[in-house]
């Protein structure tokens, strides 16, 4: 039986490798990409507001303050459609996006170091792994328009966050098993998965696009 997951990224590398990125296209990846980002900013704000040790505070005060940055600037980067359809379609996709991650239940009371705050740790961890448009696109598209050098921005903001991450996953200390911190994270990595791969399959149906 074919993974359906792979069939979705094949669609979408062809889709994507034979035109540039349509105003339909760049709306649905804009959309998805500020509603990642405005989720991760929400709750990364409230470490201004609480004591918390020096290192993990500077972290995670400079990936709030870089996430507004670069959801303002892909915005202003972005080619918008006139399609009113696509900005439904997307706010079908960041409503499901609220709901699957559960969003809110990270956002109330302090922050404190048990399995609530690891478990945000390990959905911003698959925010920035798991979310990657270029790779899709064929290595002959130049990068240099405003849209796409925002992209790659944001992607290698991405990759620099991801290392800070990975250590804060691994050294953390908390009552967590080796086993509980892997099934969180893994856990996390398949909602956000699915909802990615749900974003490649709607903006490569040509009845979303048209």
């Amino acid at each position: 039986m074919s993974d359906p997951s792979i069939e979705i990224r094949t669609r979408a590398m062809e889709f994507l490798k034979q035109q540039e990125l349509s105003p339909d296209t760049q709306t649905r990846i804009c959309l998805f990409l500020q509603g990642v980002k405005s989720i991760n900013a929400t709750i990364l704000s409230r470490v201004e507001f609480q004591p918390m040790d020096w290192v993990p505070y500077k972290f995670l005060h400079s990936q709030c303050y870089k996430e507004v940055e670069l959801t303002t600037l892909l915005g202003k980067s972005t080619t918008w459609s006139s399609n009113p359809l696509i900005f439904l379609a997307a706010t079908q996709l960041n409503l499901s996006l609220w709901q699957e991650t559960g969003a809110a239940r990270y956002m109330g009371g302090m922050l404190k170091v048990d399995r609530n705050f690891y478990e945000y740790l390990a959905l911003s961890h698959a925010f920035l792994s798991v979310i990657r448009i270029l790779p899709l696109l064929s290595v002959q598209i130049s990068l240099d328009t405003p849209f796409l050098s925002a992209l790659k921005e944001i992607e290698e903001e991405n990759g620099r966050q991801i290392q800070t991450q990975i250590r804060l996953l691994k050294d953390m200390a908390i009552e967590l098993s080796l086993d509980e911190k892997e099934n969180i994270i893994e856990s996390q990595r398949q909602i956000v998965e699915r909802l990615f791969l749900r974003l490649l399959d709607e903006i490569t149906e040509t009845r979303v696009a048209a």
